[in-house]
């Protein structure tokens, strides 16, 4: 839990001690947990902001605090897999991109459309329910993590992707799944299981897609794939 919750989140965990080879795949089970301390601390940030501030503002210092809290891993990674995927010629092009440490058109609009997107979604869910979107939409997102690195291919043998992949298999998805479906059902009953399965619908065509693009996963696209499952299940609370 401590060695997920130092690589997702900027939280100090005291994680110094020498890792073997698939302590980190090991942890992808962890990962919808510190999902949920990310939710946590976003509807603290929200129910303090919102004393003072309403609207749309309120719901953007909160997408900016998950940015903080994340370090904008996963937002670098949107831009790195948006460039590759849809600036690359085939596989081997794709994958150089995304090593790439420029943005280019691609990232930059994807970046925009993400952010805004959230910010957007979340403006548009009624208060009464914004606070069980922001403890579930982190939660989900990493478990789209753990689904793509507990049962896909890697598309390159080095990077983060490969090291998660190491030491993630079956045990790690299984707990991964109970603890999501857990959270669900507890923070948002029906509306949460609906939330989910749209997520993992979408989860599931975004692996299809990347598959067919460069053979694999990459911890670039893991990363963008947490992204764009939290729009999806922030979408799936708007228009429920």
């Amino acid at each position: 839990m401590r060695l997920a919750l130092s690589f997702l989140t900027i939280i100090p965990t005291g994680t110094g001690e020498e890792l073997d080879s698939t302590a980190f795949g090991r942890s992808t089970k962890y990962f919808p947990l510190v999902g949920l301390v990310i939710g946590l601390i976003l509807a603290a940030v929200y129910a303090l902001v919102s004393l003072r501030i309403t609207g749309t503002a309120a719901d953007l210092i909160v997408i900016v605090a998950l940015a903080a809290l994340t370090r904008a891993l996963h937002l670098d990674a949107v831009a790195d897999t948006f460039d590759g995927l849809l600036g690359g010629r085939d596989k081997e092009h794709s994958l150089a991109i995304m090593k790439d440490s420029r943005v280019g058109s691609f990232g930059v609009v994807s970046l925009i459309a993400v952010l805004g997107l959230k910010t957007l979604l979340l403006a548009a869910i009624p208060g009464t329910e914004k606070l069980a979107a922001l403890l579930l939409f982190p939660v989900i997102g990493r478990f789209a993590a753990s689904i793509a690195m507990t049962t896909q291919p890697r598309a390159r043998q080095d990077g983060l992707g490969a090291l998660f992949a190491a030491g993630a298999g079956k045990t790690e998805l299984v707990w991964a799944s109970i603890i999501t479906i857990a959270i669900a059902v507890a923070v948002a009953g029906l509306v949460g299981v609906i939330a989910l399965l749209a997520a993992l619908a979408f989860a599931m065509m975004y692996i299809v897609f990347v598959k067919r693009k460069i053979g694999g996963m990459t911890g670039d696209t893991v990363g963008a794939l947490i992204e764009l499952t939290e729009v999806t299940v922030l979408f799936a609370y708007a228009v429920l």
